[in-house]
């Protein structure tokens, strides 16, 4: 349930369900556009400790394997290491819930049958934090000793945690130059490959990932058949466009994440199952692919002017940016609303985005969000120069 406070003559407005329908399920993701939200009632579940494996698979491997991981685990994401064939695969799974197939330890369940348990001899890391963390820091050394730069001594870099040494290294050089982020990548994928193993500890600490310093990100998600047959879609994308990165040269540092979730009845997220009247299997049990690409900026302290997170912020938005769009289009894909940008420019890179959007979603779902405004926001009142182009052009 919600409520929201509309400038309309409705003025303050619960809605559920079972109450509003399809008005509730726009409004759940409504933009801002319908009201402002004063209150929401949450499906919330127990806490709960999830076991975490982290590891490294080949291109092929990953390839290979997702459907079983998919089908095994409760939470899974693949990072991409552009020019490197790894690709990092971190599972997430409650710990009263293990797969026998999965980490930890098998053991009896006291009823005939075997479960599996995390013990303190599962989770000790096979190799030191200094093995884990050594081609990084070498990286780094040789990179301040080409220069000269003196400004970070053992101890400094010893002290830093993985974001950081990425974010020092990609800054120590050219970050656009493609040879620079390729020695990066490289670093990264053997620290990986040593960091691996199973880790116990809450959920909220385990679902998220340190992305280091100031990045731009740019999100996009795709239909990628069901659980049950999840298909070949999220994979193809994967190689499309690592393909188009790397014949063409992009500069583009690790990772790129991917990670999967079940279909949305909001009409207006970008993994809808669009409008239905009565739900279907395929709808029900529907996945969807979320890929994210990633470009770091410098701090001030090795860009004091400015003028390096100037190029970065436009090549990422003009070259990056663009790329996934053009490899996205036979994938139906949809920008997270968050990294969605639009212009009104012919000449700018995002000038055929709004289009892109409306068709995305279609006539009879911008039409629905359209006449809830002018139910809601008549005068427009809430709009937005974003939701004014995709949904009211003119």
């Amino acid at each position: 349930a919600l409520t929201i406070v509309t400038p309309s003559e409705n003025g303050v407005v619960k809605m559920t369900e079972a109450t509003h329908g399809q008005l509730f399920r726009l409004a759940r993701l409504g933009l801002g556009g319908l009201g402002i939200l004063s209150e929401v009632t949450l499906k919330v579940i127990p806490a709960h400790r999830l076991v975490e494996q982290t590891s490294v698979l080949s291109r092929s491997e990953a390839k290979k394997q997702l459907p079983t991981l998919l089908k095994r685990h409760k939470h899974i994401r693949y990072m991409w290491v552009p020019y490197e064939d790894c690709v990092v695969v971190v599972t997430n799974d409650d710990e009263n819930d293990l797969p026998l197939l999965g980490p930890g330890t098998e053991v009896s369940d006291g009823k005939g049958g075997k479960k599996k348990i995390v013990t303190a001899e599962d989770i000790k890391p096979k190799f030191s934090t200094d093995e884990q963390f050594k081609p990084l820091r070498d990286l780094l050394r040789k990179l301040l000793a080409n220069k000269n730069d003196t400004s970070l001594d053992d101890d400094m870099i010893n002290g830093m945690g993985f974001g950081d040494l990425r974010d020092v290294i990609l800054a120590s050089g050219n970050m656009l130059d493609p040879d620079h982020v390729k020695r990066c990548n490289k670093a990264e994928h053997a620290f990986w490959a040593k960091a691996g193993g199973i880790d116990l500890a809450p959920s909220d600490q385990k679902l998220q990932f340190d992305c280091g310093g100031q990045q731009w990100v740019y999100e996009v998600c795709f239909p990628s058949g069901t659980y049950g047959m999840p298909g070949t879609a999220s994979i193809d994308f994967m190689e499309d466009l690592l393909k188009e990165i790397e014949s063409s040269g992009l500069p583009a540092p690790a990772p790129i994440e991917q990670r999967w979730s079940s279909g949305s009845t909001s009409p207006l997220s970008p993994a809808s199952v669009g409008p239905q009247v009565n739900e279907s299997y395929d709808s029900k049990n529907s996945l969807f692919s979320w890929v994210g690409v990633i470009m770091y900026l410098p701090s001030e302290d090795f860009d004091p002017t400015g003028y390096r997170r100037q190029f970065i912020t436009e090549f990422f938005k003009d070259k990056y940016c663009k790329l996934v769009r053009k490899v996205g289009e036979k994938y139906d894909i949809m920008c997270h609303w968050a990294k969605l940008e639009v212009s009104n420019d012919p000449n700018d890179s995002n000038a055929e985005v709004a289009a892109s959007v409306r068709k995305h979603f279609g006539p009879s779902v911008v039409a629905a969000f359209n006449s809830a405004r002018d139910k809601y926001d008549p005068k427009r009142i809430l709009s937005s120069s974003v939701i004014d182009q995709v949904f009211d052009p003119k």
